[in-house]
């Protein structure tokens, strides 16, 4: 039985620049991406702006497709999948973005908000809600007293951790984490770290964090890759520290976090 989560395999994607008017080059985004990222570990994609973080994040989570190559995840082609319109795979795939206060709703309670992963797969009534959206606010240490208040009433960190209780509402294998820390204050990231490898630890969850602050990226990583203008330019492992000779790329990276 294989230990690979999801496996990207030489992934292509060029986006054409026409208009009525004028016909520009293509632009290359990716340029045969390949990784694999193995169940219950943790993998950290870091890059400055424009090296192709935000199109890889699109193309994994089915919302785009590659030009080339492949996304197998537990041994399901995805975009084959996103053909199909099954969507029971997104399940196991769920995203935490960088501003929790624009993907939460504004009009709803924190109740409502973890309330809509079960009521788009599932049929519990609504003592059964309470009790699995109040499980849901343990977990990520949020008063399950307060699943009433509205969701903008919490703070940006508690938010954050509202978000995340969402995304592991329906127990994934994958949780995507698109820049999600970058926003919190240094106190505030240092907690959310902490809930993520304990949420790692007791549901064996895989992580996958894009972002370009490199520090933080080895703090909650088990792997990482260096993207740069749509090419992998270093691969690190967390065991083995950061290497002596560093790429132009990883010293910008460094100098900047």
């Amino acid at each position: 039985m294989s230990n690979i989560l999801l496996s990207c395999k030489n992934i292509h994607k060029t986006y054409e620049k026409t208009s009525w008017f004028s016909h520009k080059a293509p632009l290359e985004v990716l340029k045969g991406i390949s990784f694999n990222i193995e169940k219950g570990r943790s993998m950290g994609i870091v890059g400055i702006n424009g090296a192709g973080k935000s199109t890889l994040t699109k193309i994994i989570l089915g919302l785009d497709f590659p030009n080339a190559g492949e996304i197998i995840f537990d041994g399901i082609n995805i975009h084959q999948q996103v053909k199909m319109n099954n969507q029971s795979f997104r399940k196991n795939i769920q995203a935490v973005f960088q501003n929790p206060s624009t993907a939460l709703n504004p009009r709803f309670t924190a109740f409502q908000v973890l309330c809509e992963p079960f009521q788009n797969f599932y049929h519990y009534s609504k003592d059964e809600l309470i009790k699995k959206t109040q499980h849901l606010m343990e977990a990520v240490e949020l008063n399950p007293k307060d699943i009433f208040k509205n969701s903008m009433q919490f703070s940006g960190g508690q938010q954050q951790r509202l978000a995340i209780a969402r995304a592991i509402a329906l127990n994934p294998k994958l949780l995507i984490l698109d820049e999600a820390l970058s926003s919190l204050d240094m106190s505030t990231q240092s907690q959310i770290i902490k809930l993520l490898h304990h949420l790692k630890t007791e549901h064996n969850i895989s992580l996958f964090l894009i972002s370009h602050a490199i520090r933080l990226t080895f703090n909650l990583c088990d792997d990482i890759i260096v993207l740069d203008k749509g090419k992998i330019c270093d691969v690190l492992k967390k065991e083995n520290g950061l290497p002596e000779k560093r790429s132009v790329i990883l010293e910008k990276l460094l100098a900047h976090t």
